[in-house]
């Protein structure tokens, strides 16, 4: 699990460091993005942790594949 570019030693650290971005006004919106290799389940602890944390916007980034072009 990263945060930015700080890689993050574990599940409690990831909650702890939610909780105080949770008060803030207005409150920030998580954005994950799971790595193509990494199992969805990966991606469901990360979603509990915002959760437990407080945190009520989640959203998800996806890229679409290499030489795919999006109009």
């Amino acid at each position: 699990i990263f945060w930015n570019i700080e890689r993050l030693p574990d599940i409690e650290t990831l909650v702890n460091r939610l909780k105080v971005e949770a008060v803030k006004e207005p409150q920030p919106e998580v954005h994950i993005r799971g790595d193509q290799e990494v199992r969805y389940e990966s991606v469901g602890r990360v979603v509990v942790a915002c959760q437990r944390a407080g945190i009520l916007k989640v959203g998800f980034i996806t890229e679409p594949p290499a030489g795919v072009v999006s109009r």
